[in-house]
């Protein structure tokens, strides 16, 4: 059994420049992409843009619950609503019942 040794190398100087060359545009062609991948991200309208998607979708989200709640809860929420009203409301009604009773005292005694 006999090894041959090669004294020449596998590749060839020109082979080599050529390889290189071809992996060199390969990673030029990569880092490009890269940046232009990294300025839509870092875009300002892009950005902002995401940001009002997520920001809408978190309202839908939280309107689609509010909504839900407030058809599983609404005779609680009409007595407390009615109550608020009556509250704020109890110093003009307490006014026309007082005049209601004075214009009751007020009435000839024939009637």
């Amino acid at each position: 059994m006999s090894t041959m040794k090669s004294d020449e190398p596998a590749f060839t100087d020109r082979e080599s420049v050529i390889l290189s060359n071809a992996e060199r545009r390969y990673l030029r062609r990569k880092l490009k992409g890269s940046m232009a991948a990294t300025g839509e991200v870092l875009n300002p309208r892009k950005q902002l843009r995401r940001l009002i998607e997520r920001k809408s979708t978190d309202v839908k989200q939280f309107v689609g619950e509010t909504a839900y709640s407030a058809k599983r809860h609404a005779p609680m929420i009409g007595i407390v609503g009615a109550s608020a009203l009556l509250f704020a409301a109890r110093g003009p009604i307490s006014r026309w019942i007082s005049s209601l009773r004075q214009s009751k005292n007020k009435t000839p005694n024939g009637k």
